[in-house]
């Protein structure tokens, strides 16, 4: 209807070194910019460790954790340069041989106060197109628990659709 009701952009990177079968190191980089929660832009290199809790067939589950640094511009305010600490967790299923269900958590707090943190939540579906390719259709929640000012959101949602390409 010709009104805004979202415009954010989120990128991430991650590298991965395993160690063992079940651990793996890590650095990543995440970066945020997002009107509607009046963040210029967020950005977050962070390095830790990954751990495979469940791996068979059909299911897995992974719980990560990881140090670093935020900068987080605000129109109108200062940089903000904090410590960083980061955690996940992500969840597969296989529903069918060419289909899964896929849940992840990320958060991001601030070393300076644990209170100012940024969170998100998704959900999906993914179903394999071909070997390399999958169509996603995802429920996303995102989630800041200080936002610059009061009249701010501290939550948005969105449902997605995409087309994935995997890089092995």
């Amino acid at each position: 209807e010709g009104e805004l009701t979202n415009d954010p952009l989120a990128l991430s990177g991650r590298v991965e070194r395993k160690l063992n079968p079940l651990t793996a190191v890590f650095g990543q980089v995440q970066y945020l910019r997002d009107s509607f929660k009046e963040i210029d832009y967020l950005i977050s290199p962070t390095v830790g460790v990954s751990r495979l809790l469940v791996k068979n067939d059909r299911s897995g589950l992974a719980a990560d954790g990881g140090v670093g640094v935020v900068w987080e511009k605000n129109p109108g305010l200062e940089l903000q340069t904090d410590g960083a600490v980061t955690g996940g967790q992500q969840f597969t299923h296989k529903l069918t041989a060419t289909t899964e269900f896929k849940q992840k958590l990320t958060a991001l707090w601030k070393m300076d106060d644990f209170g100012d943190a940024l969170y998100a939540f998704s959900a999906g579906i993914a179903v394999a197109v071909t070997s390399g390719t999958q169509m996603k259709v995802e429920f996303l929640d995102t989630y800041k628990t200080k936002p610059p000012s009061a009249d701010i959101k501290k939550n948005d949602i969105a449902m997605l659709v995409s087309f994935v390409y995997k890089f092995d």
